[in-house]
């Protein structure tokens, strides 16, 4: 049975008929997912019905009614848009308002829904105003009853029970899950994590944390103009401060001031100098009060325990950590009311401020946790809680799904003895802490998958035979891991992902009748000999280890790599890594449409010329990705000299082979397993495309408008190319420049952002695009910017923009924000078979045209630079080695730039210096 070729057009029409927050309706969000115009014309549209009628006639006759039965019904006024809007009976707005309704119905989770429930569910949604016009509608119709029956049995089940509220850690969620800001859930807020203390008895360590919405390494925590250094725990999903001395103090400031009012946290996501996570930041609050609830987090037994700042237990032993006022008034409350308690003589927390372990959640009545919990009304309480923590969770067609390289953690609140039951699903319960004041209600299991045919998996929490609460566990990617042969891919010439081989992967281009570049005499330079790592073996590096493992399998999806590499290169950041081997060829990460990392690519193993010699010896430098075996034979082979500088931690040395000749070493590649390219860095020079072309790509893939919710919007300051707030939450390009770039939160996916390119055409109109390549977008917009400079201001220095070179050394300087966009990369990188290096760079004092720049590490001068760049010092520079005069300036010119001079002295290895 051959599906009609209209259905994915249908089910792009039920998309955006979902979201009910685009400006412009559901024409301006057609447009927005489509990426080209769509006219609402009367061909168009009368095309629109003709295919939903084929639909009914197709699925009732033809098909049986195997796949379901649709019914051509119009919700609403509209004739067009109610079709597609009656297959979308409950938005995703909708989805996360009903929890409101849920609660203010006084449901409890899990709760089976009658008839009569129903019907009075419906009444009560009829009346709610922040429910969607078009669900309300539908629950004023007899047509829509069942599917809406069936729909909100569904959403009930998975609902936590949770009351919706902002600005206070989530009642529905636990601490470290990935948190999102949406409509009727609580926003991502800072709370508090109290550490044992190592050197204090009975002590504790003050810190906060804060969910990990965006996939960096670390981050700072800024309150009252103080700065405190976080770090990623994966594990739970969240940064956590630092416990040292002084950030534990300034920790315990913020916690006092906390009782008198809110405090405003600024969140500064963490730049490694490599230009992945620019400059990030965002505003969240600590909620005020002078009660916190705290219970023992199980995440992880390497990682330790800690007290974290939740929601009230239903059972078990819970924390209160109060104020000096407020304990005067909840102790001899506590004692009134005869709730079992033990004052604790503790030390770390702020002067006055005590904490006690209540023994029984259980046994406290709906007033009581109406009291301790600080609310209006009294709380239902429900039998269980069942939720889940962590993991790739994902959004796809509307309905939340979860990567199965990265699954959650199932977290439950319930009696002594309840059980899960997961058929399909291997269940692993985490150790809990043991503490003397009694066990924690609590409970944490890691899942796995056993059934690998299946994608949905159905989670009850049961004592003896009463079902306690429920949860489905749906999966996304099933076959994710990257098992059979390797997938066709490859990149075109502006780096954007290209089904089949007919583009760059690794060192080759396929599919091009292109005259295979050599390096030429006056092109090669004789360079010093490096030595100092070649007795260390290629088993023993986690870089190579990986590499081992991706050329075995093919290709691996984004996250399971991302993972493997924290196991096995501890302390590296992961998309560093995953940029400097495909900066060296060594492997291709493909991104979606939207940008997003989610497949690496294995390519073959290479040998390729170098334009550089040691000791009159020709160097060639080592590409693609190896097998650990390979590794050895190079350096077993008795043609071959190899040469490697000391790797910095966690990566990849970049390996030389010096041989007698070309032929030579040709001769050798084939027995070993590697092919052989003359001058790949040259081929990929001269193949790559432009920033103009870029430019173009990106008005004919634009729409007028992007459909989507701008949270955190940034745009790209050209002046300093970082990214600012914007204020009004719209995208604007500014006039005077012509193209803008920006950047917002995934609504569809939790840490990750999207960049968007606007650029006004010729004829005024703007046009905005996913890039797939964000570099693109900021070279894009830094131009423009730069062209304004010179034709408004008489900024001659300014466009073409300068790009500094110096000859003698043959390094080509960038700024680390200003990195080149992929393919371009690719040609400086394969000059020195080596990723740049990474240099601190503080500005000294400024002459007439160029200002020169120190080392931070050596405090050595190595340069001048352009007053445009006064902005990007001190900061972050590359440095590209061995670059050809030639493929300086052809990459110049590929991005409408001009050579400079950049006279320097080698600066010294370092932290500040490594290889990125």
């Amino acid at each position: 049975m051959r599906a009609p070729a209209y259905l994915p057009i249908l089910a792009l029409w039920v998309l955006a008929a979902s979201d009910e927050q685009v400006e412009g309706g559901f024409y301006a969000s057609v447009q927005g997912w489509l990426g080209q115009t769509f006219r609402n014309e009367p061909k168009v549209t009368e095309g629109m019905s003709r295919a939903w009628e084929d639909l009914e006639t197709w699925s009732s006759k033809e098909c049986g009614g195997r796949y379901g039965i649709f019914h051509c019904r119009v919700l609403g006024e509209h004739r067009f848009v109610g079709i597609p809007r009656s297959q979308a009976l409950i938005s995703r707005q909708d989805e996360r308002n009903l929890s409101r309704l849920f609660w203010e119905a006084r449901f409890r989770p899990g709760q089976d829904l009658t008839d009569m429930a129903l019907a009075s569910l419906m009444q009560r949604g009829r009346e709610s105003v922040f429910l969607t016009k078009a669900l309300r509608s539908a629950m004023a119709r007899p047509e829509y009853q069942l599917p809406l029956a069936a729909l909100l049995r569904k959403l009930m089940g998975m609902w936590s029970g949770g009351r919706p509220k902002s600005g206070i850690p989530s009642s529905g969620r636990a601490s470290g899950e990935e948190l999102a800001n949406e409509p009727g859930e609580a926003k991502a807020a800072v709370t508090l994590v109290l550490l044992p203390s190592e050197e204090v008895p009975n002590g504790w360590d003050v810190c906060w944390s804060f969910p990990a919405i965006v996939d960096a390494p670390g981050c700072s925590f800024e309150i009252a103009g103080q700065r405190m250094a976080a770090r990623l725990h994966r594990a739970s999903a969240i940064f956590l401060t630092d416990a040292s001395p002084h950030h534990v103090r300034q920790s315990l400031a913020a916690l006092s001031d906390s009782a008198f009012g809110q405090l405003e946290a600024m969140v500064h996501f963490d730049d490694d100098g490599s230009g992945m996570y620019e400059d990030q930041s965002r505003k969240e609050p600590i909620r005020q009060t002078s009660r916190r609830i705290l219970a023992w987090n199980s995440i992880d037994p390497r990682f330790g325990q800690q007290l974290t700042e939740r929601e009230l237990p239903l059972y078990g032993v819970f924390y209160l950590v109060c104020a000096p006022a407020d304990w005067d008034r909840t102790n001899p409350w506590l004692r009134r009311e005869q709730v079992s308690f033990e004052a604790m003589d503790v030390r770390g927390l702020p002067s006055g401020w005590q904490m006690a372990c209540i023994h029984r959640a259980e046994r406290l009545t709906a007033e009581q946790r109406k009291y301790l919990a600080d609310e209006t009304e009294a709380i239902d309480v429900p039998q269980a809680r069942l939720r889940f923590v962590g993991g790739s969770r994902l959004l796809r067609g509307g309905a939340r799904l979860f990567a199965s390289y990265d699954l959650p953690a199932v977290e439950l609140d319930a009696p002594p003895g309840a059980q899960l039951h997961a058929p399909g699903l291997q269940l692993s319960e985490v150790p809990q802490h043991s503490a003397e004041e009694g066990p924690s209600g609590f409970r944490r299991f890691l899942l796995g998958l056993s059934d690998l045919t299946r994608s949905s998996f159905e989670i009850k929490l049961v004592a003896g035979s009463a079902e306690l609460a429920n949860l489905r566990l749906r999966v996304a990617d099933l076959d994710g891991e990257g098992r059979g042969e390797a997938k066709d891919f490859s990149l075109d010439s502006l780096g954007f992902p290209r089904p089949g081989v007919d583009g760059l992967r690794g060192i080759f281009i396929g599919g091009q009748d292109l005259p295979a570049g050599i390096w030429h005499r006056d092109q090669v330079s004789n360079v010093a000999a490096v030595t100092g790592w070649m007795d260390g073996s290629f088993s023993e590096l986690g870089a190579a280890q990986f590499l081992d493992t991706l050329a075995a399998r093919g290709s691996i999806s984004y996250g399971a790599a991302r993972d493997q590499i924290s196991r096995l290169c501890c302390g590296t950041n992961p998309i560093s890594l995953l940029m400097d081997l495909r900066a060296r060829g060594c492997l291709e990460i493909e991104t979606n449409g939207k940008g997003h990392f989610v497949r690496v690519h294995g390519v073959a193993p290479s040998l390729y010329g170098l334009p550089s010699t040691q000791d009159g010896l020709p160097l060639f430098g080592v590409s693609g990705t190896l097998r650990l075996a390979q590794w050895g034979l190079l350096q077993a082979n008795p043609n071959f000299m190899l040469a490697a500088a000391e790797p910095f931690a966690g990566h990849l040395p970049a390996v030389r082979v010096a041989a007698v000749d070309e032929d030579s070493v040709k001769a050798e590649c084939s027995p070993m397993g590697f092919l052989f390219a003359q001058a790949p860095a040259r081929d990929v020079a001269f193949w790559a495309g432009s920033l103009q072309q870029s430019r173009v790509a990106a008005e004919l893939r634009g729409a007028e408008a992007i459909s989507a919710e701008l949270g955190h919007l940034h745009r790209l300051k050209a002046d300093t190319a970082r990214f600012v707030p914007v204020a009004d939450q719209r995208m604007t390009i500014d006039r005077e420049c012509g193209a803008q770039l920006f950047r917002f939160d995934d609504p569809q996916a939790t840490a990750l952002q999207l960049y968007v390119l606007g650029v006004r055409r010729a004829d005024g109109t703007p046009r905005y695009s996913h890039v797939p390549d964000s570099r693109w977008g900021v070279w894009t917009s830094q131009m423009a910017f730069a062209q304004m400079l010179k034709e408004q201001h008489g900024r001659n220095d300014a466009f073409p923009w300068p790009l500094h070179y110096d000859p003698e050394a043959r390094n080509l300087w960038v700024p680390a924000r200003l990195r080149p966009p992929a393919v371009l990369e690719r040609a400086l990188a394969l000059c020195a078979g080596t990723g740049p290096l990474v240099h601190f760079l503080i500005s000294g004092a400024h002459t007439e045209d160029l200002s020169p720049v120190f080392d931070s590490h050596s405090g050595r001068v190595v340069g001048a630079i352009s007053h445009v760049y006064r902005e990007f010092v001190p900061g972050h520079w590359l440095c590209y080695s061995w670059v050809p005069a030639e493929i300086a300036r052809r990459v110049a010119a590929l991005l409408g730039c001009a050579l400079v001079p950049f006279e320097c002295t080698e600066a010294a290895f370092s932290p500040e210096t490594l290889n990125a």
